[in-house]
């Protein structure tokens, strides 16, 4: 089974356990915590993921890291723990943050310009964007400097170019 399947099965399940305890972002806040943990702590990876070390230890390592937890947040961490799945800790955070934007309707975009753009140019942007998806927008701005003006818009998988470069392409590929 690939990765993205064994994440997105993970992400259902546990996103139907945090919508039904309303504790959806609690959960995706814990496990990008882990997920953040494992792929930079060489040290835990290596723990976790060294079939020598019982789950016994394993499990004593992740209670004492997430101590301050509800246990119910713990409980998950640990059955992906104990099902061998914390190699797939980055897919199953991926497929869970799909899911709480398309139950909760919001689309990320990627904005990228050759410099920083205003507040008001943002909330302009948010603001049509909004309009023409009809779903709240998640807007990241990225700074290109190889780009001379305009920009690029990346909606879900759809990329919209806009940059001077792309528009003079175009008017001689028209010519």
């Amino acid at each position: 089974m690939s990765k993205n399947n064994i994440g997105r099965r993970y992400a259902e399940a546990i996103f139907s356990i945090g919508n039904s305890n309303d504790n959806v972002q609690e959960i995706y806040e814990s496990l990008n915590k882990v997920m953040e943990l494992y792929l930079s702590n060489e040290d835990l990876k290596n723990i976790l993921d060294n079939p020598l070390i019982q789950m016994e230890e394993k499990e004593k390592v992740i209670n004492k890291i997430f101590e301050n937890e509800k246990e119910s947040i713990k409980n998950i961490i640990l059955y992906i723990l104990s099902k061998g799945r914390i190699q797939n800790i980055k897919e199953i955070v991926t497929e869970y943050l799909k899911i709480y934007y398309l139950k909760n309707n919001i689309l990320d975009v990627e904005a990228i310009f050759s410099k920083e753009i205003s507040e008001a140019q943002k909330s302009k942007l948010i603001k049509n964007l909004k309009k023409r998806t009809k779903k709240k927008i998640n807007l990241k701005v990225v700074i290109d400097k190889s780009i001379i003006g305009g920009g690029i818009l990346k909606v879900g998988d759809k990329i919209i170019d806009g940059t001077i470069k792309t528009q003079l392409d175009l008017l001689m590929y028209k010519g």
